[in-house]
């Protein structure tokens, strides 16, 4: 991020040289700040845990799906909207987990 063949005055913090105009005019300069702006996010300075990340999610979610059960809390599902800039659920849904298997069964038998 410090190259001067890049950015002008690389060693001084100028946050507006991120920022780009949405005009259709500037879409040579927004992919060249795309591809100038990769601290961290590829190639070989590329995150070491993002697999890593990636695995345990879809084993959490894998988890939560074979073990449990969901119910949802009240009678129904809003999907009323709210927010400007990004869309979120006015009322958010709410679930309580039902377990499907009672991890100590094979305990409670008496067999190892």
């Amino acid at each position: 991020m410090r190259d001067p063949n890049l950015w002008e005055y690389p060693d001084e913090f100028h946050p507006e040289r991120f920022m780009v105009s949405p005009s259709k005019e500037k879409d040579d300069e927004r992919e060249q700040l795309a591809l100038n702006y990769l601290p961290f996010g590829s190639g070989r300075r590329g995150c070491p845990g993002a697999h890593l990340g990636n695995i345990f999610v879809g084993v959490a979610i894998g988890t939560m799906v074979q073990c449990f059960d969901w119910r949802i809390n009240g009678d129904k599902i809003s999907m009323e909207e709210t927010g400007e800039m990004s869309l979120s659920m006015a009322h958010p849904l709410q679930c309580t987990h039902v377990a499907r298997i009672n991890p100590l069964a094979s305990f409670e038998s008496g067999d190892p």
